[in-house]
């Protein structure tokens, strides 16, 4: 297995494929979606809103997903207030985004400058998942992850028709990659000062259909360790899988599951401050981490596009990994 670097890019955060179509979209921070093809990346954007964004920081266009005919692209920004932004553009046959259909779904406040998570992805059914961070500053200071009224440290399933959202899940802190697959949401919330989380949502589709939410739990907790002792998960889902800030790093950069090679049914993440890259077994209850790459540059995340999995460095350095 290796890392073969297939293209550079200003501030890549997300990547994304589309039904039929064989190349990969690419998501940069400041605004701008890039087409990636077999001959290489294409030298203009196929789509420019740095006009409604700024990238610095946790802000920016942070995530991209496509509507399962591909007809139709959905992003995830925050707006030149700060806010969390979801909306939708129509995409043309050969996938050229219409920036002129842009369609504003969803604006949600955010009352500071980090933890705005920004990843959306696309259910079968037509449906968007939305997850939120807490909403920012530190320490979970206005108590929201916990609390049902907000939307502030939720998992968000919105109708994309008109923006209304049901909670499937509540206490993250920043779920900053997430990634569907096989009926499970994967989600790699960035921790506070000790842990780093892998959680998983587990039966989406049973869990969408019922008024269950399920309950990860912080700010009561930090992957199993109590936190704020105000706070009460009485059903705390502790993480799949949590590592301790120190070599290992101190925040986790989002995976995806593999689909093919010799990572197939693994889930594959990294940390943006050691570098490191692991994987774990999608089958077990208490999978082990094995770790395969190590002191990679800034890796912002891990993601699947047309059975691919790429690592993004915020760096600009986009690498696929290879059997």
């Amino acid at each position: 297995m290796s890392l073969v670097e297939v293209a550079k890019l200003d501030q890549p955060v997300d990547a994304a494929s589309r039904f039929g179509d064989p190349a990969v979209y690419l998501v940069a921070r400041g605004g701008t979606v890039h087409k990636f093809v077999a001959s290489g990346l294409e030298s203009e954007p196929v789509l420019n809103i740095s006009d409604l964004t700024e990238g610095k920081g946790e802000r920016g266009l942070l995530g991209l997903a496509f509507s399962t005919d591909g007809s139709t692209a959905f992003i995830n920004y925050t707006n030149l207030d700060g806010d969390t932004t979801v909306a939708s553009l129509s995409v043309g046959a050969t996938g050229e985004f219409v920036r002129a259909s842009l369609k504003t779904i969803l604006v949600i406040d955010q009352p500071f400058p980090n933890h705005n998570a920004g990843d959306i992805v696309v259910e079968p059914s037509g449906m968007i998942l939305v997850p939120m961070g807490d909403g920012g500053s530190a320490n979970d200071p206005l108590r929201v992850s916990l609390d049902n009224s907000s939307p502030l440290g939720k998992v968000l399933r919105v109708d994309p028709r008109d923006g209304r959202y049901t909670i499937l899940a509540r206490g993250l802190r920043n779920p900053w990659r997430v990634d569907l697959y096989d009926d499970r949401l994967w989600l790699a919330d960035v921790g506070q000062g000790e842990f780093e989380e892998v959680s998983v949502l587990d039966g989406l589709s049973k869990i969408a259909s019922t008024a269950q939410i399920i309950d990860f739990g912080w700010s009561a907790y930090e992957a199993t360790k109590v936190f704020n002792k105000d706070q009460t998960s009485s059903s705390h889902t502790p993480p799949l899988v949590s590592y301790k800030h120190g070599d290992n790093g101190c925040s986790i950069s989002g995976g995806a599951v593999a689909t093919a090679g010799s990572l197939r049914d693994r889930y594959v993440f990294a940390d943006y401050c050691s570098g490191r890259l692991w994987s774990i077994a999608t089958d077990e209850s208490a999978p082990q981490m094995t770790l395969h790459f190590d002191d990679l540059d800034s890796p912002s995340a891990v993601v699947r596009a047309n059975e691919n999995l790429y690592v993004l460095s915020l760096s600009g350095t986009i690498w696929q990994i290879r059997n």
